[in-house]
């Protein structure tokens, strides 16, 4: 894949309505995942998630709209002068294996979204209904808008919502939400998150560059009893590192959308063990903003990567270079390589 850099970023989380309140509260380990309104149906008492506090409360396509748009307009308004009528929105959204999920979501999102911004709807944006790693293939797919020369900007978002009492009560019937009575599960979470992406040649001064991407489908299914042996993961994880000619040992840090189930930590165990060659002299880091956040799907990989980049412009990593992996409970996987620096 030919390098993209990540110029920008936007974000509205339950820890912060912008990308940098977002990311210097997970930076700072402030949680916003609190008692909620939803209720575990098998005992009557309250789930915990990270509901964002909007002034107004309702379900439905509406409501991520209002999530997503404002962060998109942070990333529309960092590419000055770039016009926002030049710039496409690739949009990821859950995919249709979520229960519950919204009718007709991908095909009115983003005239929602374009109405909520008075925006003309430009011919390269589009809905990715791909769940976590929507964000994966919607760099890719910015990545051919540049090489076509069909666009000098992209914004890539996501936008995803899990606080909703029939898709919880599906998810505990699975026992995948963190209950009173079950600690291996997640918490239902929700956020728009986006990132202002950019032809790597084009761009200047300090930003995050991703040089290496892969995704593959093919793993076992979140919903399956069959253990995942984390073989998909570690090849992906290979072939991003390989793009951007590097070793596992030239990394810092892994940034991830592990958000407590305990089958995702299992299978993210396996890369360093298989492609780990040599000890570190320092600690590589790993990095769960759903801790902080809850589970918010879609949102995951612009989220991750706002946070690396918010990380590379603050200082505060524990070096410029990370890998991101994400894990979609259809059997998707995707891997990245990431370098915060300038020309």
């Amino acid at each position: 894949m030919t390098p993209v850099s990540i110029m920008a970023a936007g974000m509205v989380t339950a820890v912060g309505y912008n990308y940098r309140s977002s990311c210097a509260a997970i930076r700072a380990g402030v949680s916003g995942v609190k008692e909620t309104n939803l209720w575990d149906f098998g005992n009557g008492a309250h789930v915990a998630g990270g509901r964002v506090d909007l002034p107004q409360w309702w379900d439905g396509i509406g409501k991520l709209a209002d999530l997503a748009a404002p962060a998109i307009w942070e990333c529309l308004e960092a590419a000055e002068p770039e016009a926002p009528t030049n710039i496409p929105i690739i949009l990821g959204v859950a995919g249709p294996d979520r229960p519950h999920r919204w009718e007709r979501l991908e095909r009115e999102i983003l005239d929602e979204v374009e109405w909520r911004l008075d925006l003309p709807h430009h011919p390269e944006s589009v809905v990715l209904p791909r769940g976590t790693v929507a964000g994966a293939l919607a760099i890719q797919r910015a990545a051919e808008i540049f090489m076509r020369g069909f666009a000098r900007r992209c914004v890539v978002a996501g936008v995803d919502s899990f606080i909703h009492q029939e898709m919880v009560n599906t998810y505990i019937a699975e026992g995948r939400i963190v209950t009173k009575t079950n600690s291996n599960g997640f918490f239902p979470g929700e956020a728009g998150c986006a990132v202002l992406a950019a032809p790597d040649a084009s761009a200047t001064g300090p930003r995050l560059r991703i040089t290496g991407l892969a995704c593959g489908s093919g793993e076992v299914p979140a919903t399956s009893e069959e253990p995942s042996r984390g073989t998909l993961l570690t090849r992906l994880v290979r072939e991003a590192l390989a793009q951007a000619g590097l070793r596992y040992e030239d990394t810092f840090y892994r940034n991830t959308d592990l958000n407590g189930e305990h089958s995702g930590f299992k299978e993210a165990s396996f890369v360093p063990s298989r492609i780990q060659r040599k000890r570190l002299p320092y600690l590589h880091q790993i990095w769960h903003p759903a801790e902080y956040l809850g589970e918010i799907g879609a949102a995951a990989v612009p989220c991750a990567l706002g946070l690396s980049l918010f990380s590379g412009e603050r200082n505060c990593a524990a070096g410029p270079r990370g890998i991101c992996h994400f894990a979609s409970d259809s059997g998707e996987r995707a891997a990245m390589v990431v370098e915060y620096g300038a020309n």
